[in-house]
């Protein structure tokens, strides 16, 4: 099973719609937004796809009115971190300018994956058995980027949304 990763769209539509395009063509049914979608309107394109979207720095001013939208839209409640299981694989995702409960989770051994943004660069490691997932920022930026993760053989794809 395959799992679209994204950050940091910034309210860039284009690239924003760039990116759901990539995810729709290869058949990818949900997604992760590691925050900073900053803008309630942008949920509107993410309807069609089984969401976890967390709030990132640039989302806390409109956090109720995202979670407005998300509830009207029929999303997931939107937090500063989301829990859940895939293909039998436990996950963690919030923005990433959290560093002490960044620590704290990856200490703790549950999580066989860890979704972050916030610094708009790629990162794809391993620690302490769990791989941590950064990809990079969807809206235009030094590096342009989503993720597909195939969960199940556990390969990690960068897609540079400027190569597209």
């Amino acid at each position: 099973m395959f799992l679209g990763i994204m950050a940091d769209t910034h309210n860039d539509i284009d690239s924003f719609e760039k990116a759901l395009s990539i995810f729709r063509e290869r058949g990818i049914k949900t997604l992760v937004h590691a925050g900073d979608i900053t803008s309630p309107r942008m949920l509107e394109y993410l309807v069609e796809f089984d969401c976890y979207i967390v709030l990132g720095n640039g989302d806390q001013i409109d956090k109720d009115v995202i979670n407005w939208k998300a509830s009207v839209l029929g999303l997931r409640p939107v937090e500063d971190t989301a829990e859940f299981e895939f293909c039998g694989k436990k996950f963690m995702v919030f923005h990433g300018n959290n560093v002490p409960l960044y620590r704290q989770a990856v200490a703790s051994g549950k999580y066989n994956y860890i979704i972050k943004g916030h610094t708009h660069y790629f990162e794809n490691y391993l620690s302490n058995e769990c791989r941590i997932i950064n990809p990079g920022a969807v809206y235009r930026h030094d590096e342009s980027s989503i993720v597909i993760l195939d969960v199940e053989a556990d390969k990690v794809e960068k897609i540079d949304l400027d190569e597209i």
